[in-house]
């Protein structure tokens, strides 16, 4: 089994589970009483129709030849992705234990700059930590002053 149908059978799970968990909270007592289930239960139904559609995906591509066989089964081996995948989760570890210790912006444009050099190669670093450095403050703009959604800021106090 290769790693993409295992990450599509956890992806069809986690939504389920999630649709499932969605379903049992408490009805609101102040207005709408379903209100707070509508978005968490798109969201939850969402990932379970993504998850089932990677699945058939994965069951499409099948190999049917041997030589098709072979090559599915050299493809397991340690390569890049699964490489992506253990620097995805390191850096998503380090993007949380450092997000309220330095705030949103410095935390996001460490994590979005790392993720940009992971996945786009350290060839076009600089392009990809100005891509990671204008997100992060676009986003903590907008939360902050158009949502009134404030984030966790920098011990610089301004950003």
């Amino acid at each position: 089994m290769s790693l993409s149908m295992i990450m599509s059978m956890v992806v069809t799970l986690l939504g389920a589970l999630y649709t499932i968990a969605t379903l049992l909270l408490p009805a609101a007592k102040i207005g709408n009483p379903g209100a707070p289930k509508v978005f968490p239960l798109m969201l939850g139904i969402a990932l379970l129709l993504f998850g089932i559609l990677l699945v058939l995906e994965e069951i499409r591509k099948f190999p049917k030849t041997d030589e098709e066989k072979a090559k599915a089964k050299k493809s397991l081996e340690f390569g890049s992705a699964e490489k992506n995948i253990v620097w995805t989760i390191i850096n998503g570890v380090l993007y949380a234990l450092l997000f309220d210790r330095i705030g949103y912006v410095f935390s996001t444009f460490i994590f979005l700059g790392l993720e940009l050099i992971i996945f786009r190669g350290k060839k076009g670093w600089v392009k990809s930590l100005i891509i990671a450095l204008i997100f992060s403050v676009v986003a903590f703009l907008l939360f902050n002053t158009a949502l009134g959604i404030f984030l966790p800021t920098s011990f610089l106090k301004f950003v």
